[in-house]
């Protein structure tokens, strides 16, 4: 009994025959392992050689021959099982307590796998990767145009190759019907989506370009796609929004879901007009259907009363005009020039009337809200600017340009906040002043009084404080004359070259002076030899030390001479402003002078070119007189070349504004052209400083753009995209 507790060793009565330590051991016979876990196991009846009553025969706890022996093992098993933690609930029934009857789990025989009828069970309508390959087209159109819905929705720029392709291959192309709902599902999300219409329209486009069997005909690639897609395009603009609110709204009494769906087709239908411009840019609209869609966004509901316009409808001719007006007036000239002058007439015909509701011509017209009007005056704002937006329209970007717009800004706020921080640094720079010796708050306590042999007291003078004689040497010469006359008892100091007081003037210092008051009863020789006049040499006179404004309010002081001298001033009074704001040669006129030059420019980018050339004629003559150090140039440069792509969203002409300042003072040789190379990284990496340095070049004349010396530099300024784009920096340069 004690070889079966656990824990001990192999018992002797598990052994296999030959083991053991003795030869008794070895000589007992002995049954096999695997015939114990047979029994245990699969409950198979007991080896036959146990029936003979010897020592081979295990235990009565092991051996189980009961004649209900298979009964009650049946029934055990169909009995309920006990689940979770089996441990737990013996121990707890050790403890007299009960089991968990929540811990209860069904027979195992009782557990069926799963029955799964793949007829009846749920399945995906879009097929999965593997079954994609293999698949044939869907049975229905509309299994087909829902799969194209689900390729719609996933679609981005990113991923906008593969997608599309999945689009294409999805069974729109194999009829007719297929193609035309694709076409609506496209036209759709264009006018939902506004900032992806250009991603639509390259969409539309790839499908334009791919041949479909069973609906092209011949060789004519992407006809009957284009025919649909202007039949289309041509609805939604036919019918205006006012005509779909009516029918999305009918039966709503809720003023609030009516306004919900008015804003919501109003949208739509300006992002259908941009949609409709990016297809235009895309080639697949003719400009001849462009210049028919465009005069009638300017006219009324009405051809009979010309002073009333759909006001809906000129913003979204101003919207469109936006996406296309750069391309269309590129091409009219085009045409003009080739003696079709009709798409430039009617062209100039849009704009006449754009103009007159814009308040720019005295003219009858039809007038507008000052909203519109507004709207329609910085249309041609833009116009004028080359089509140059005031701000950067947001688009649709890949995940590789945004991160990369992540970065530059990152990079633009860490060199600003450095800029500022060294700016800062430069203006709290201590400012070297001759210390006054009238300032009381300086004044050194007095030093002990002394007495003399007479036995009266003088105090001795402060060292370096507060005194009388020091304080009227800070008065101008005729104040202090004046003021020792009327102060000074019994001395001479009304004469420019008199005798210097005594330190000490109390009532008592006029016993110290020489002549006939100083004698006296018990005075001795060293008391009139101590009472003898001192002289004191006189000083020379130190030159008045300017004291300069901080570099900062130089900066602001010099916007409003610039602004002063561009209303009428005279340009000696500002060259004489700006040597006085810097000081040339004096401490500090480095950083006034960078300061003046920065705020300068900055104000001048965002002015017009007649400022420029104002601007240039006051600087150049400070420069050639030396008003201010050419150092001072180069440094005042850096924060407009390194902030000039954010000034220009606001100011279109910031760029070649700057270039021909940059010109002007090369060309005088103020500052060597090689100075962008050492400008700010941010400037050379990600604002196109090849370009920049292209420009100035041009604006430079002459024969710069074929200098070796310049060529080299532009080389050095040129990013890998420049080099991508263009083959050498000559070529850069002719392009720019």
């Amino acid at each position: 009994g004690d070889n079966w507790a656990r824990g001990k060793a192999v018992p002797v009565e598990l052994m296999e025959a030959g083991e053991g330590k003795t030869d008794a051991e070895k000589a007992v016979k002995r049954i096999s392992v695997n015939d114990l876990l047979d029994m245990r196991l699969d409950y198979l009846s007991a080896p036959t050689s146990w029936e003979a009553d010897d020592e081979t025969k295990p235990p009565p706890a092991v051996l189980w021959d009961s004649d209900t022996r298979l009964t009650d093992i049946e029934e055990s098993s169909k009995a309920p099982r006990i689940g979770g933690d089996v441990s737990r609930v013996e121990k707890n029934k050790r403890k007299g307590g009960k089991p968990n009857a929540n811990d209860t789990a069904p027979a195992l025989e009782d557990c069926v796998p799963l029955q799964v009828n793949n007829e009846t069970r749920w399945k995906a309508k879009v097929m999965d990767g593997k079954e994609a390959e293999e698949a044939e087209p869907a049975e229905s159109s509309e299994d087909v145009l829902q799969q194209a819905k689900l390729i719609l929705n996933k679609l981005s720029l990113t991923k906008f190759d593969k997608l599309s392709d999945d689009f294409i291959n999805c069974g729109i192309g194999r009829d007719v019907e297929c193609l035309t709902g694709a076409v609506s599902l496209i036209v759709n999300y264009a006018q939902e989506q506004q900032h992806f219409a250009a991603m639509y329209a390259g969409l539309c486009l790839k499908l334009a370009n791919t041949p479909m069997e069973g609906i092209d005909e011949g060789s004519k690639k992407g006809k009957k796609f284009k025919k649909i897609l202007l039949t289309r395009c041509q609805t939604e603009f036919e019918t205006d929004a006012a005509t779909k609110i009516k029918e999305a709204t009918k039966g709503i009494t809720n003023e609030e879901e009516i306004e919900y769906h008015s804003v919501l087709l109003k949208k739509q239908y300006l992002g259908h007009m941009r949609f409709i411009g990016e297809l235009y840019k895309g080639d697949l609209i003719s400009i001849k259907i462009m210049l028919f869609c465009l005069p009638a966004l300017l006219k009324g509901d009405s051809e009979d009363t010309l002073d009333e316009v759909d006001e809906e409808k000129v913003e979204c001719f101003s919207k469109l005009m936006t996406v296309i007006g750069s391309s269309l007036e590129q091409q009219s000239e085009a045409m003009r020039s080739v003696g079709k002058s009709d798409a430039a007439e009617s062209l100039a015909d849009c704009w006449r009337i754009v103009e007159i509701m814009a308040g720019r011509r005295k003219e009858k017209g039809p007038k507008v809200t000052n909203r519109m009007k507004f709207m329609l005056q910085d249309l041609l704002e833009m116009k004028s600017k080359g089509w140059v937006t005031r701000r950067k329209e947001e688009t649709a970007k890949t995940l590789d340009q945004i991160h990369k717009e992540v970065e530059k800004e990152e990079r633009a706020t860490a060199r600003r906040s450095s800029s500022s921080a060294s700016l800062r640094g430069m203006s709290n720079k201590s400012i070297r002043r001759g210390a006054s010796s009238g300032d009381v708050r300086q004044m050194d306590k007095a030093s002990k009084p002394k007495v003399d042999q007479d036995g009266f007291v003088s105090v001795a003078p402060s060292k370096g404080g507060f005194n009388r004689s020091a304080s009227t040497n800070a008065m101008p010469r005729s104040q202090s004359e004046g003021f020792q006359k009327y102060t000074t008892r019994g001395s001479t100091s009304g004469k420019p070259d008199g005798g210097s007081r005594r330190p000490s003037q109390s009532k008592f210092a006029v016993l110290n002076e020489s002549g006939p008051r100083s004698s006296k009863k018990g005075s001795s020789s060293k008391a009139d030899e101590k009472a003898a006049p001192v002289v004191e040499e006189k000083k020379p006179e130190e030159k008045p030390k300017t004291n300069y404004l901080t570099p900062d309010k130089c900066g602001d002081k010099a916007k409003n001479i610039l602004k002063e001298y561009f209303t009428g001033g005279d340009t000696d009074d500002a060259v004489l402003s700006i040597h006085e704001l810097v000081g040339a040669g004096a401490d500090g006129s480095v950083e006034r002078g960078t300061k003046v030059v920065e705020s300068a420019v900055l104000l001048l980018l965002e002015m017009k070119a007649e400022h420029i050339d104002k601007f240039l004629v006051v600087y150049l003559r400070c420069a050639k007189e030396k008003k201010i150090e050419g150092e001072s140039f180069v440094l005042g440069l850096n924060d407009p070349l390194e902030f000039l792509n954010d000034v220009a969203i606001d100011a279109p002409l910031a760029i070649p504004h700057l270039a021909s300042i940059v010109a002007a003072l090369v060309k005088a040789d103020i500052i060597p052209f090689s100075f962008l190379l050492n400008s700010p990284e941010y400037f050379r990496t990600d604002q196109n400083a090849a370009d920049f340095g292209a420009k100035v070049l041009k604006k430079i004349g002459g024969d710069a753009t074929t200098s070796e010396d310049y060529i080299e530099v532009i080389e050095k300024l040129m990013t890998d995209e420049d080099k991508a784009k263009h083959s050498s920096a000559g070529d850069l340069i002719t392009e720019a």
